[in-house]
């Protein structure tokens, strides 16, 4: 069995870019399906230590969560060392965070106790439930 996964999926080298299908529970509805990264480092007997743009992933990834991409996107010098979870890279990587916060509140509001105003977004169909809301 781990010789017919290992000639399917070949191993993959440091300084290889890969393709990362981000869960459906960890998308928001603006974020893409998804997160190109970097192979920085293998650990522990084929584990993977995958880095973006943004910043390295948190968890270590087998070689069947991930596929090679077509061509060198991201360079070893463009991944920082912090750390962050795949949820918050394809976040990020979408360049819109309102599929992720909604404020609740009952009535609307302008100052800054919505969660809304204070992040500088648009209120959205979920926020400040069926009232007519100054901040659309």
């Amino acid at each position: 069995m781990v010789s017919l996964s290992n000639s399917r999926l070949p191993a993959v080298d440091i300084g290889t870019n890969v393709v990362v299908r981000v869960p459906d529970l960890d998308r928001g509805g603006l974020a893409p399906r998804n997160v190109l990264a970097f192979v920085v480092d293998v650990r522990f007997s084929g584990l993977y230590l995958l880095g973006t743009k943004e910043a390295l992933l948190e968890s270590l990834y087998a070689r069947n969560e991930f596929t090679t991409a077509d061509n060198n996107f991201i360079k070893a010098h463009d991944v920082p060392s912090s750390s962050l979870s795949l949820r918050s890279a394809s976040m990020i990587t979408s360049g819109s965070k309102q599929g992720f916060v909604s404020c609740h509140c009952k009535r609307y509001s302008i100052d800054e106790k919505c969660i809304c105003c204070s992040k500088n977004m648009k209120s959205n169909s979920e926020c400040h439930s069926n009232s007519s809301c100054k901040n659309k």
